[in-house]
């Protein structure tokens, strides 16, 4: 494969992108790594609901093995006498505990106002019935207002389907990861096929099913990290995502941090397989997103939330400046 197609490739994925919605599923799953800095990582995909929803589980729960060995395992996250905890497991746990008595947001549409690297504001509104979403910035060079993106989160019911058992839940985020490959596969063929004839045969490329080099404790830690950025995740799901952080190994906590605009918050963070340090700022009293953010060889990201409210209007480009 040459420098030429790569390059060629890289340049046609970034334009299509960097102001579009790529599918739902493909915004935040393998394209997000490849393109965590140009484009928002959304919400996941794979919404399974009603009684499909507890036979996959059911599936998925059978088949899944408690991490092992480590500071993560699941035997040392167990409260049973002899068994003590560690500090960062205890602040997770303390956030779980949090999150479980959190209330949701009453409104239909969830709103979101947040500051991005290079000088960008945000506001992204997500309709708890559908998962559509729309988005309104400012900055240098970007559009005012992107194309509305039908379908481009899971609803607040689908949400609600998803297991609470941190084994099955944990499944679900690594089946997810594959189910999101697949998605950018079919999604990156669409794009190679738009390439010039002299570059048709990339559409020969074949994007794994997961990632070269990621474990499955990686996979874990970013999808896991992705959902608790959604505001339409209930207390119950919250409160499991937590549980399954608490369970990871590899994951640093730092309760006494403050994000970038000095907020006292909670930093959970973890450096996978590639060398990329995932990093989030949770709010200690509500176990709400304060902050989401990156750095390895491909450089850095930084997601600062301001403000998350609801409401029952509908979105305009008046309302929110686009």
């Amino acid at each position: 494969m040459s420098m030429l197609h790569e390059q060629a490739l890289r340049d046609l994925m970034q334009r299509s992108t960097a102001d579009l919605h790529a599918p739902g599923g493909v915004a935040a799953g393998i394209a997000a790594r490849h393109r965590r800095r140009t484009v928002r990582r959304r919400a996941l995909g794979l919404a399974v609901t009603g009684a499909a929803a507890g036979t996959a589980f059911g599936v998925i729960a059978s088949g899944a093995a408690a991490p092992t060995g480590g500071r993560g395992s699941a035997s040392a996250s167990q409260s049973g006498p002899g068994i003590r905890l560690t500090a960062d497991q205890i602040t997770l746990r303390n956030l779980s505990t949090v999150a479980a008595k959190s209330s949701p947001l009453s409104g239909r549409y969830v709103v979101m106002k947040e500051r991005q690297s290079g000088g960008v504001s945000r506001t992204s509104v997500l309709d708890s019935l559908t998962g559509d979403v729309w988005t309104f910035q400012q900055g240098p060079g970007i559009p005012a207002q992107l194309p509305e993106a039908k379908n481009d989160s899971p609803t607040a019911a689908d949400f609600a389907q998803m297991p609470t058992s941190p084994a099955a839940l944990r499944a679900l985020l690594v089946q997810q990861n594959q189910q999101q490959m697949k998605q950018f596969q079919a999604w990156e063929r669409q794009q190679l096929a738009k390439l010039p004839p002299a570059l048709a045969k990339k559409k020969d490329i074949a994007v794994p099913v997961q990632a070269p080099g990621l474990t499955d404790d990686d996979i874990v830690f970013s999808q896991a990290t992705d959902m608790l950025w959604n505001p339409l995740v209930g207390p119950a799901l919250k409160a499991a995502l937590f549980t399954v952080l608490e369970q990871t190994p590899g994951v640093q906590v730092n309760p006494a941090a403050t994000d970038a605009d000095g907020r006292a918050a909670v930093k959970i963070s973890r450096t996978d397989s590639l060398g990329e340090t995932i990093t989030v700022y949770e709010n200690p009293a509500t176990a709400t997103v304060l902050e989401t953010g990156g750095i390895g060889p491909q450089g850095t990201y930084l997601d600062l939330y301001l403000s998350i409210t609801s409401t029952n209007t509908a979105p305009t480009a008046s309302q929110y400046g686009g």
